[in-house]
């Protein structure tokens, strides 16, 4: 099992079919939700918009022996937390797209933006260190450029944390 984390959630993914599912009680963590089986009154009033490809209830061990338990692809997660309301469904949303694209992409693609935003940030600040020429225009394109690294180096996790 793989465990990726959103925030302070570490979600357990399931491989099952070739495809990483989640359980629906980490989900409504995620998302914010005090009591994560919130999330399964939230999957009941829609779910006639659920393939079978997006959830399955199967048999998972827990501390009590086998349980049912409702899982979710990562399609099928990313449509509950289009349902959900919560502050935190937006970030979670971007969150399982960029799985998404780090699994369909490869994780060649997700290094490559990351070792040019590095780069990037990296050559503006020598070039503002020579002789504080370009210390002006260097605080003017610090944050976006350290944003642009901290997003790719997130992602980057994610690739690592998929092989």
């Amino acid at each position: 099992m793989r465990e990726l984390t959103f925030g302070d959630c570490h979600i357990e993914m399931i491989t099952r079919d070739g495809e990483l599912w989640a359980r629906l009680p980490q989900i409504g963590a995620a998302l914010g939700y005090a009591n994560p089986y919130k999330v399964q009154q939230l999957y009941e009033r829609n779910a006639d918009e659920f393939t079978d490809s997006m959830t399955a209830v199967i048999d998972l061990p827990s501390a009590g022996g086998m349980q049912k338990t409702r899982i979710f692809s990562l399609r099928g997660a990313h449509l509950l937390a289009m349902f959900a309301r919560t502050k935190a469904a937006k970030e979670f949303r971007r969150w399982v797209l960029d799985i998404l694209d780090a699994l369909h992409k490869g994780g060649e693609y997700v290094m490559q933006q990351y070792r040019r935003a590095r780069d990037e940030l990296m050559q503006s600040q020598e070039a503002a260190s020579e002789c504080g020429k370009g210390l002006s225009r260097w605080k003017q394109i610090k944050a976006p450029l350290q944003a642009s690294l901290n997003y790719w180096s997130e992602r980057r996790q994610l690739v690592l944390a998929l092989e």
